[in-house]
């Protein structure tokens, strides 16, 4: 029966042993290592999260993903991929209990990916945002649906799952996304000197940023790098920063051991009342409102 349907609906078919409609456990693990199936009937909130590298399908409903000047509106039947974790907005937009919204993640394997770009032909890379979305059809579609389809047979996925998954970066890498898939091994000096600053900012949120100093230790012009780095990120350097110190400000929150204050001096700000106005600018709560919830 299944082998009639089309790729889409046979992924449908298979997760849904694994969908749920509780909006407090939108997140499915499943037997195939990284694959997550995620599902709501409910509208969300513009939510701040850092995309790491990933595939991602919609099947059902639509996502919609924000990153920087980047906007990515996922509708049902569309994919998408990232190189390297960024920080973005996501919101789940209009899905109901009789059409809820249906995704599936696939966090990447970069050793694997890198081994299926060895075995390939070299190729021309492309500069590129980290972030690529595209339909879900053709050779994607189907190596997906195989891959997702082990859900229903645990036994065949040690065996299976690494072949499948090779072929789904195969194909991948053969799409228009393969430019932006690329990027998670690029060997490139200057992707990986942008990719480094942007780990680092990530990794030292609390600590002032001078441009000309990381833009020396990339081997590039401050102007340079800051052109580059938005291209790349869909950030500025400063507002990569600055969104994954508010992400970090809202953990320290939720964990409920700290004033508002003292999360406003950990993440770095100066300011209580700036760190106040950028928190509600970009998750639309005070931090004290946060706090007390």
């Amino acid at each position: 029966m299944l082998d009639t349907l089309n790729p889409t609906d046979r992924l449908l078919a298979d997760i849904a042993p694994f969908l749920v409609s509780n909006p407090e456990k939108m997140g499915q693990s499943t037997p195939v290592p990284r694959l997550t199936v995620w599902t709501s009937a409910y509208d969300t909130r513009p939510t701040a999260a850092v995309f790491e590298p990933m595939f991602y399908a919609v099947l059902s409903g639509t996502k919609v993903l924000i990153m920087g000047a980047n906007r990515f509106d996922l509708l049902a039947g569309a994919c998408a991929t990232s190189s390297f974790g960024l920080p973005y907005t996501h919101q789940l937009t209009k899905p109901s209990p009789d059409l809820p919204y249906v995704g599936i993640s696939l966090h990447l394997d970069a050793d694997l990916l890198t081994r299926v770009m060895l075995d390939m032909p070299t190729s021309h890379h492309r500069w590129t945002c980290a972030v690529a979305a595209a339909e879900l059809n053709g050779p994607v579609e189907e190596a997906f649906a195989r891959l997702v389809g082990l859900v229903n047979t645990p036994a065949d996925v040690g065996m299976l799952a690494p072949h499948y998954e090779a072929e789904l970066y195969y194909r991948l890498l053969q799409s228009p996304m393969g430019d932006t898939l690329r990027q998670v091994s690029q060997r490139n000096e200057r992707f990986q000197q942008l990719k480094t600053a942007a780990d680092w900012l990530a990794a030292n949120y609390s600590k002032p940023v001078v441009i000309p100093e990381l833009a020396a230790a990339a081997g590039m012009s401050s102007t340079s790098f800051h052109r580059h780095f938005k291209a790349v990120t869909g950030h500025s350097p400063l507002l990569f920063q600055r969104k994954v110190r508010l992400m970090e400000a809202k953990k320290l929150l939720g964990a409920g051991s700290a004033s508002v204050s003292q999360v406003a001096y950990e993440v770095g700000y100066l300011s209580p009342a700036q760190f106040s106005r950028e928190y509600k600018s970009m998750f639309g709560s005070s931090p004290k409102a946060d706090l007390q919830r």
